[in-house]
């Protein structure tokens, strides 16, 4: 004690049991000990270095320093160890402020070296009203074996330390003084850096608490109604997340929940604010609501799911009644469209001499309204096996400009009669296996289009090709041409274009529908490009198939018609 008060410390700390260290000398020093040690503390204390002594606790209450030693400022150094009230991990957590209203040995030592009032408010402290004691949650400022120097006692007295140094470290610090012996399993407690045994020194712990006092940064703990308002907003969140979003969504969103929840608690604990927010609680409260949340939700989805199947089945019933009676009606449609088209036919060819050019017009009328009548029965019918699944295609090996030339042929006429101009640009093209009846629907359907949609004087250009393995058709008019969301919608069932053009013609919006199913079936696809007020451009392709015994090095011959149909 006199080799530290040397070097003027601002205060002394002795945390061991004097009685014992006592007890080693004889019996006849020992009073004479007793009295030097406490006139060399009471020197001190003139001094400006007060010497205060920490005490022991066992069931009869504090234990005393013998006299004279109980005459100097002394308190209770006891660190508690988080039992199964606690944690149960046995780690100091908790320093004693206060018991029976007597200030603890870091409080008194605190006050004495002028750091901190003796009846000053500790931030994190709380009652325990069982023993009637105050505690607080200290903070550990780096692991207590190496966040604070320590001095060796047989080397400060020997003098094999340097002055100047040992000055530095003992000048106006507070000095604890204490036993650290690895055959005293007392003299180590477990820490939140190590629970090893030997390995953090109680005089270190001491020398946390004193600092955590010191510094006023003890842990806020937040209270029971925090806790339950927290557990409330976690428990409805989890609930509303898992009842609101999908099955997946509900389990990753309960999951970022619970780690932001502990990310949160975390770098709340870790600010220099220190506080502690108790998350089992909350965590325990979302998990309950989870596993409540979840069995109410698959319920929903079992009411929903049985709805939504009855209503399929009820949708498939009307499906198939409604094709049924398509079947039927077109079937029956047939035969009197053919008779009243046919008898058109037969009178016009023999009483046309007799009737005057307004009959005769009518004739025409009635032949071309049963022509378009019948296309439609006939668009309704192929509809109608698509969707029985009845339509296969009847693969041959066919020469596509073939199917095109006698597209364009069929429809001379009509461009004729809209002043229209139909120019090709057919490249010679192999033999490929497809079904000419639905290409050649494909083909006439879109030749029509264009010539229906295009203005008079205009020039509907087709054009064939071979391109990276496929053969593809390309058509082009100068119509009023399709908005990107007409161009998105176009291919789909009963679907038409809303514009002028539209209105003057008429249309099932089932054509260009059966040509995607047509071009699909044979494992192709079909586009449109389309610019507003500038015309559209069909196109589609189909998979290139050699036929047997013919050469893929040698383009087929160039025979005159398809001279002709590409200089037309």
């Amino acid at each position: 004690l006199e080799a530290i008060a040397a070097h003027q410390p601002r205060a002394v700390g002795y945390v061991l049991n004097l009685a014992r260290s006592a007890a080693l000398e004889s019996e006849g020093d020992r009073p004479a000990a007793l009295r030097d040690f406490t006139d060399v503390a009471r020197g001190l204390e003139r001094a400006g270095t007060p010497v205060v002594l920490g005490t022991s606790y066992d069931v009869t209450g504090e234990i005393l320093p013998p006299f004279p030693l109980s005459t100097l400022p002394h308190g209770l150094a006891v660190l508690h160890r988080d039992g199964s009230g606690y944690s149960g991990d046995k780690v100091s957590r908790r320093a004693l402020l206060k018991l029976d209203h007597r200030p603890s040995f870091p409080m008194v030592l605190a006050a004495k070296a002028g750091l901190r009032p003796l009846k000053s408010a500790v931030r994190g402290s709380f009652e325990v009203p069982e023993v009637q004691g105050r505690y607080f949650s200290f903070r550990y400022h780096g692991d207590p074996a190496t966040a604070y120097p320590r001095i060796q006692a047989q080397s400060l007295l020997q003098g094999g330390l340097d002055p100047q140094q040992l000055g530095s470290l003992l000048r106006d610090k507070v000095v604890l003084i204490g036993t650290s012996l690895h055959d005293e399993p007392s003299d180590f407690v477990v820490t939140p850096y190590s629970q090893q045994p030997w390995a953090s020194p109680r005089l270190a712990v001491h020398a946390s608490v004193l600092d955590s006092l010191v510094s006023d940064d003890g842990l806020l703990r937040t209270g029971g109604r925090m806790r339950a308002v927290l557990t409330f907003s976690a428990t409805a969140a989890v609930g509303s997340l898992v009842l609101g979003l999908s099955p997946l969504m509900g389990v990753v969103s309960t999951l970022g929940l619970g780690f932001a929840l502990l990310l949160a608690s975390l770098l709340l604990f870790q600010n220099p604010a220190g506080i502690w927010v108790e998350t089992a609680h909350p965590l325990l409260g979302m998990l309950a609501a989870y596993y409540l949340a979840v069995p109410y939700r698959l319920l929903q989805e079992h009411q929903q799911r049985s709805q939504l199947q009855r209503r399929n089945e009820v949708l498939m019933q009307v499906e198939e009644l409604k094709t049924n009676f398509l079947s039927l009606v077109t079937h029956d449609l047939k035969t009197p469209v053919a008779r009243i088209q046919g008898l058109a036919e037969v009178l016009l060819s023999k009483a046309s001499q007799r009737l005057v050019s307004r009959d005769i017009e009518s004739l025409h009328h009635i032949i071309h309204s049963t022509d378009e009548l019948n296309r439609f029965i006939t668009s309704i019918l192929e509809l109608a096996r698509i969707e029985s699944a009845e339509l296969r295609p009847r693969l041959e090996s066919k020469d596509l400009n073939l199917l095109v030339e006698r597209a364009v042929d069929a429809f001379k006429a009509q461009a004729r009669a809209r002043s229209c101009r139909i120019e090709t640009e057919l490249e010679p093209l192999f033999p490929i296996r497809l079904d000419p009846s639905l290409i050649q629907k494909v083909i006439h359907n879109l030749i029509d289009n264009a010539i229906k949609y295009s203005p008079s004087g205009s020039v509907v250009r087709i054009s064939t090709r071979e391109t990276g393995g496929n053969v593809e058709f390309a058509i082009t008019d100068q119509g009023v041409g399709l908005t990107p969301d007409e161009q998105h919608q176009l291919f789909q069932k009963f679907f038409r274009a809303k514009n002028n053009a539209t209105t003057e013609v008429g249309g099932s919006g089932l054509g260009l529908y059966l040509c995607r199913y047509f071009i699909e079936a044979h494992q192709g696809s079909i586009e449109v490009v389309s610019t507003p007020g500038h015309g559209s451009t069909f196109r589609f392709v189909l998979p290139l198939e050699q036929v047997p015994g013919l050469r893929r090095e040698a383009k087929p011959s160039e025979n005159p018609r398809h001279v002709q149909s590409a200089r037309s």
